[in-house]
Parts: structure tokens; C-alpha cells; sequence
């Protein structure tokens, strides 16, 4: 007994040491803290990444290449702390940058927006939802027209929200759904809009009802889990975190499990491996973030689904290699599942261990991969809880392919 505890300890030693062997030095991130979001958004026909970290960052493709916050590019910060951005289309079809503001400590907010010829940020969009005046998440699908926003009370103690939506005049929120959870996706097919709640399920409504400005208990509709019956547990609305759109299939992420479900009109389901037939969940005793991304590489013909990964609900630097992400390779044409990659096989990078030793440590707020026509080499990007803007990148002086801080 007294062998195997040692010979116990010695693996955990070796393992320990050769996790030590593949970390790298940490560069310092040129976007510090915890930025929230990266969208693209086309200014005078160029597209741009933006990131939220506070101020607004953006990245764009100069005489050099791909650059940070280049002046010819430059774009006023629309005033306060911002939170989040997103993209959407203006009642014009030319498309707007959303922006949610706060200043200071105070919880109230602002949601300013910028279109794509503009030179200053607007304000003039007001909540006429008065049972909900702070608004805490914005979502939009970036091929539609319509923003909705998750939104609280003023009073603290009471945990309902409120999803509003940008009614027809683009420049008013109103009460589409009472007392539900926080809003935390949105997405748009045959102009029907899916939204995801952290708690209260998913609900959907037709552009059709919106822009004839009628909200009721009839056109607003909360999907149906029709998953296997021992699938389902007693709990009728479950905790997503996320809402992706692959080319034709809606997929939303549950919290704890990290479960996959597929969304159509009217209900959810369970989604199966095309593989084997198996459910599709990340893992039983783990948590989703509300991190993901669609990640290709042409070169290899390869396409996956990444999403974020927590290991606890709350983190702490002793629980190290439980955090980063885990993948999905997606089938031909994109809308089926074939497998999971999880740390150790992963193929967005080109050695596991050294991931494990870097964001594999990170629990993760967002995933962004850049579009070839911003920069060619498709950078990976991540933004982590505590330590800033990350990058996939080959750092050729510090040790060449690895995820590490945006210089």
C-alpha cells in the first residue's frame, strides 16, 4: 500500500513537472481585465473586429496586415463603461454597432449606437419598458434587424427579468416578455426569432408580429423540450448560456452538463452524435461558459464548434486544466455533429499539452475567430474572466504556436 502511495504521488509530481515544462512566459495583453464580446462591423465598406473591454478596441486590415486600433480607422468611444456590443441591421439595411454603457459604479445604462457611415455615437434610443430600466444584456443576429435586450428592475432583491426588444422606428425598447430569466442569445431563421434565457427555457416570435407591433401571450411562444423522456428532468424551464446558428441548425448550450440541444419552431430537443447516436453533452460534473465559436480551417477542411468550459462554479487558480474549451467537429455542411475533442485531442492547436498549460487554465468569457477579410491567417481570439485578450498565434521568439496574452 505504502509503494502505490508513493508511486501515486511520483505520477502526480511527473505530471505536475511536465505541465510545468510546457507553460510559457506570459506577455502582458495589450486589452487588460475581462473584455466581454467581439462582433464585425462594416464602417465605409470595411469590415472591422471590435472588442468590448471597457472602452471600445478594434482590429483591422492595414497596409502592414491586421493591426490594432489603427488611426485611419479610428471610432469615438461612445462614453461610459461599455459592457457588450452587437451588430444588427438598421431600418435603412445599412447595419448599426449597438453599444450598452454604464458610468461609474452606477447600475443604470445607456445603449448607444453607430451606423456604418456615422462619425458619433447616438442616444437617442429610450426603454419605454418602465418595469425593467436597467438593461443588463444585448443580442442581436447580425443578418436581422431586431435587438433585444435583457432587462432588471430597480429593485435588487427581486431576480426576474424582462426581454425588450427594438421596435419599428429603431429607436424604442418594448416589453416583449415579463417576468423571466436574464436574456442570454438571440438568432434569427425565416424570420422567426429564438431567444435563450439563463433559467426561463426559450422563447420565439415571427417578424411578422413585431412589426405589426403585436405582443401578446399568442404570438409570443416558449418552446417545448421534446427530448427523449428520460432525458427530460422534472424541471420544466432549463439554464442556457448560449445560442449558436450553424448554416441551418439553431444549437443553444445548457449550464451544468453542458448538454446540446437542437432548436426548431415550436420546441428543442437533444441533439445525437451522427457517430454513434449518443446524446451530445460536454461533461455531467462541469459547467458551460457563455464563450463559443464557429473555428475552420480550410487547409484541412476541417470545421468545429468550440465552447467554453468551467470546472467549478467559481474560480480559483487551484483548479487548474479544468477551464479553456472543449470541441465539436461538425459534419458535412455543417449543421450535424460527428464528435467532441477534449483536452489532450484537441485540433484548433498544435500541441494539448502546452494548451493545458496556458488557456486550458482560464475560464473564459468569449471565443472569436477572425474573418480572412480582416486577417488571412484567421486568429483565434479569447477573452478571459481576469487576464485580458488572448491570442492563437506563432510567437516565433517565445516559443512558437501557442495561446498566450494579445500583445
Amino acid at each position: 500500500m505504502a509503494l502505490l502511495s508513493v508511486l501515486a504521488v511520483s505520477c502526480e509530481q511527473d505530471s505536475i513537472f511536465f505541465t510545468i515544462s510546457k507553460e510559457t512566459a506570459p506577455l502582458k495583453p495589450r486589452i487588460e481585465g475581462n473584455p466581454t464580446n467581439m462582433v464585425v462591423f462594416e464602417r465605409n465598406n470595411v469590415p472591422i473586429m471590435y472588442v468590448a473591454a471597457g472602452r471600445l478596441h478594434w482590429y483591422a486590415h492595414g497596409a502592414n496586415g491586421p493591426q490594432w486600433d489603427l488611426k485611419e480607422y479610428a471610432i469615438p468611444q461612445p462614453g461610459g463603461r461599455i459592457s457588450a456590443l452587437a451588430v444588427a441591421k438598421g431600418a435603412n439595411g445599412a447595419s448599426r454597432l449597438y453599444a450598452l454603457c454604464r458610468k461609474g459604479n452606477n447600475v443604470n445604462t445607456t445603449l448607444r449606437y453607430i451606423e456604418s457611415g456615422d462619425t458619433e455615437w447616438k442616444d437617442d434610443i429610450t426603454n419605454d419598458a418602465t418595469g425593467y430600466p436597467i438593461i443588463q444584456s444585448i443580442f442581436a443576429d447580425p443578418e436581422s434587424k431586431r435587438l433585444f435586450a435583457g432587462a432588471g428592475k430597480n429593485d435588487q432583491s427581486q431576480a426576474t427579468y424582462g426581454i425588450l426588444y427594438l421596435d419599428n422606428n429603431n429607436k424604442t425598447l418594448k416589453e416583449l416578455q415579463s417576468d423571466t430569466s436574464l436574456l442570454s442569445g438571440a438568432v434569427c431563421r425565416q424570420d422567426i426569432y429564438y431567444l435563450s434565457t439563463k433559467g426561463d427555457g426559450i422563447f420565439q416570435i415571427s417578424e411578422d408580429d413585431l412589426a405589426a407591433n403585436v405582443i401578446n401571450e399568442n404570438t409570443v411562444q416558449q418552446l417545448n423540450d421534446n427530448s427523449d423522456i428520460e432525458e427530460r428532468d422534472q424541471k420544466k424551464n432549463r439554464t442556457f448560456m448560449s445560442m449558436i446558428k450553424l448554416k441551418d441548425t439553431i444549437i443553444t448550450v445548457e449550464r451544468k452538463g453542458g448538454a446540446l440541444y437542437e432548436v426548431s419552431n415550436g420546441s428543442f430537443a437533444r441533439m445525437r452524435y451522427t457517430s454513434n447516436n449518443e446524446l451530445i453533452n460536454i461533461h455531467k460534473d462541469r459547467y458551460t461558459t457563455e464563450a463559443y465559436a464557429l473555428w475552420q480551417d480550410p487547409e484541412r477542411d476541417l470545421k468545429l464548434l468550440i465552447i467554453g468550459l468551467q470546472g467549478d462554479l467559481y474560480y480559483t487558480t487551484t483548479s487548474s486544466q479544468t477551464y479553456g474549451y472543449v470541441e465539436f467537429e461538425l459534419g458535412a455542411g455543417s449543421n450535424t455533429i460527428i464528435t467532441r475533442n477534449d483536452s489532450g485531442k484537441l485540433l484548433s492547436v498544435h500541441d494539448n499539452s502546452r494548451y493545458t498549460a496556458s488557456i486550458g487554465k482560464h475560464p473564459l468569457n468569449h471565443l472569436f475567430q477572425a474573418p480572412d477579410t480582416i486577417d488571412p491567417n484567421r486568429t483565434f481570439f479569447a477573452s478571459t474572466q481576469t487576464e485580458g485578450l488572448w491570442s492563437y498565434r506563432d510567437r516565433t521568439k517565445n516559443g512558437g504556436w501557442q495561446w498566450n496574452a494579445e500583445e
